[in-house]
């Protein structure tokens, strides 16, 4: 089987890359930085290019899932450093196509006239039975963009409505407009991708709030679903980062000298490059597998994200700092990209679990399977007379 790209996803990694390139680029992702404002052409641009909602969870497109174009254009988010969710755009926007209830709000989301975001972190909060709906309390932690937000998708608990509390685990959608939250700044390392904590209080719930249904395990479901495509996305755009700090610090070897030698010519440069080059290209095939078994429901897809995930966030992190260290003295200063790339890889490693959770549940499947085996090798076998 041939695990390559095609024309038309090479021709669209191509596009996308160029209008990054053009319209993301440092000085603009600097911009964002100072005064923490998303880009509306940004936002508009990517409506406008169909970008949103590339995913298709029941498979219905010509292009299946469309989780290998989703993909590719992570990379290319992860590359430029884009100051915009559009991680958690195609996540969002993928779920609340599942419901029939939200097609309004998704086709403004769809042609980038209204922002989604993704509540991943729910510390306590959980909604009661009024006479009106429901009514949520609690706090959600790291949410990104949530102060340009129009849409904040969360997982909650619905008191009452399953026999466990993951049974009662509901998806719901957030109006982060509402007088009864408060977002506040995490104060995130990252400041390409910042994050806000928020505070619910009698926050109303109605019924057109609800995502697929109360409780009785869907919102779980659905919200696994979302991690696990989610850990996708991320480890595609922490290899488009890795790959863009590689380069631009190779490039930056070719032009510096010291005593009086270019130092891309010393051998203990080479053999960092080389190094770092065989991270990125490994946790590309990782990543590129992983989308294939999810977009084709392999059954192996859960392990092989995982896997990408784990390798791609150790990977991502390491050559970023080679990096900081290949540019010397210059690669600390703050005038200098490397930090850019380097607290993106931080950032996006830590999400949706790291590199210990991830390796935790491929060593399980591991043990199981080495259990299953043993087990075989050790059963009796006993021949009967005829």
């Amino acid at each position: 089987m041939f695990f390559g790209l095609n024309d038309e996803e090479k021709m669209l990694r191509r596009s996308v890359g160029d209008m990054f390139k053009d319209k993301n680029t440092i000085e603009h992702v600097r911009s964002f930085m100072e005064d923490k404002t998303m880009s509306k052409e940004m936002q508009k641009l990517l409506g406008d290019q169909g970008l949103l909602g590339i995913i298709d969870l029941d498979g219905s497109d010509e292009n299946g899932k469309g989780i290998v174009n989703a993909i590719l254009v992570a990379q290319e988010a992860g590359r430029h450093l884009l100051t915009y969710p559009l991680l958690e755009t195609m996540v969002g926007l993928s779920a609340l196509k599942t419901c029939s209830n939200h097609t309004s709000v998704v086709n403004e989301i769809e042609n980038g006239k209204k922002v989604i975001t993704i509540a991943w972190v729910n510390v306590d909060a959980k909604s009661r039975k009024t006479e009106n709906g429901y009514c949520l309390d609690g706090t959600l932690r790291e949410v990104p963009f949530a102060k340009d937000a129009d849409v904040i998708l969360a997982n909650v608990r619905v008191l009452g409505k399953g026999r466990t509390p993951s049974e009662e685990e509901t998806l719901v959608v957030i109006d982060p407009k509402s007088t009864n939250l408060v977002i506040r700044d995490a104060n995130s390392i990252d400041l390409t991708y910042p994050l806000f904590d928020i505070s619910l209080l009698n926050y109303h719930l109605d019924e057109s709030a609800i995502v697929k249904g109360i409780g009785m395990g869907r919102g779980k479901q659905l919200m696994d679903q979302m991690r696990k495509l989610g850990a996708l996305l991320l480890s595609a755009e922490l290899v488009g980062c890795a790959e863009r700090a590689l380069y631009d610090t190779v490039e930056y070897t070719k032009q510096r000298a010291q005593f009086g030698k270019l130092i891309g010519s010393f051998q203990a440069m080479k053999h960092m490059a080389a190094d770092m080059y065989l991270k990125v290209e490994s946790g590309k095939a990782a990543v590129e597998y992983a989308a294939w078994a999810l977009d084709s429901d392999n059954e192996e897809a859960e392990l092989a994200i995982s896997i990408a995930k784990s390798y791609t966030s150790n990977a991502g992190i390491q050559v970023c700092g080679d990096a900081i260290q290949m540019h010397g003295g210059i690669g600390f200063t703050w005038e200098n990209e490397m930090h850019l790339f380097f607290k993106r890889a931080r950032r996006s490693a830590a999400v949706l679990g790291d590199s210990y959770s991830h390796l935790e549940k491929v060593a399980k499947v591991a043990i199981d399977q080495l259990e299953e085996q043993q087990q075989v090798a050790n059963r009796e076998v006993k021949f009967v007379e005829v």
